[in-house]
């Protein structure tokens, strides 16, 4: 039989202990230690009062972490985790996570539940459809671990490049709002830079987090997002310009990443590609309208 508990009612060794054997033989490596559990769970402003475990026997056999906030006007609900232990998977308790989720968001009074899958994963993804998710978009992750050839092209040459708040980018008249923002806001120490022709107009931008090694040395940079405005003819050399500094210096080699990048961008993802950026995974973006059930 099995018995949910809100996560703020159980102790944190259970908490990993249902994360860990929930996501063990996972797509990635998921494992947590408690530290870097509690760790995820901030960052990503997850709700632990919100979130499950599920027990049998005693024994934490999945978890469900949710995260609910406020976007636009309208609550919404981010599905930032669900796992299952092996030996109970395909048995309905993915199934059962599920629907004790839905029944949180309904008594929190969600308007739209969101969540990302993996593309492969076909079970967790019809489990889903079955429960009202549909697929509203594709994204990509592609990564480098090598010197980059220059992005910027001459006719470049005369743009200025200005590092900016997040919500500057946000203010433009071209952002165009990809449905995944809902999470990117989440994220910690994001970036922003934008591109501006010689009358100083905002042109282009792009997100972005970058890490450091222990001696501050470049080692991950992170790509959320890059556009320029799509009235312009030079749109893809602003694209450029702006992909030569987010993932500066372009002589060194370390890890440089997209995440959750819309699939359908196929004018910076061809940039990308060019460089000798590689597919590392796909996912989905499903959503489901609350008052539709």
């Amino acid at each position: 039989m099995i018995v949910f508990k809100r996560l703020n009612a159980c102790t944190l060794d259970e908490a990993v202990l249902a994360y860990n054997r929930g996501y063990e033989g996972y797509f990635f490596d998921q494992s947590k230690t408690a530290d870097s559990l509690a760790h995820k769970i901030g960052k990503e402003e997850l709700s632990p009062s919100h979130s499950i475990v599920a027990f049998c026997d005693g024994e934490p056999v999945g978890i469900v972490l949710n995260g609910i906030w406020r976007r636009d006007g309208k609550k919404i609900a981010w599905n930032g985790g669900t796992g299952v232990a092996p030996a109970f998977r395909g048995n309905g308790v993915g199934r059962a996570l599920l629907a004790e989720t839905l029944a949180i968001y309904r008594e929190a009074g969600v308007e739209q539940a969101a969540l990302v899958a993996i593309k492969e994963n076909d079970a967790a993804i019809a489990l889903y459809e079955k429960a009202g998710y549909r697929v509203a978009g594709q994204s990509i992750f592609l990564e480098s671990q090598s010197a980059l050839s220059p992005f910027q092209e001459k006719s470049a040459e005369g743009y200025a490049v200005d590092q900016a708040s997040v919500q500057d980018v946000y203010g433009l008249a071209f952002w165009p709002k990809p449905i995944w923002d809902i999470q990117w806001q989440t994220i910690e120490n994001r970036e922003a830079l934008v591109v501006r022709d010689e009358n100083g107009q905002a042109i282009g931008y792009a997100l972005y987090r970058r890490l450091y090694d222990e001696q501050g040395q470049p080692a991950t940079t992170l790509l959320f997002h890059c556009a320029a405005d799509p009235m312009r003819h030079d749109a893809e050399a602003i694209i450029r310009c702006a992909l030569s500094h987010a993932f500066a210096p372009l002589d060194a080699c370390f890890h440089r990443l997209t995440v959750n990048y819309p699939a359908n961008d196929e004018q910076v993802l061809a940039v990308l590609r060019e460089a000798g950026f590689g597919k590392m995974a796909e996912q989905v973006f499903m959503v489901r309208e609350m008052a539709d059930f």
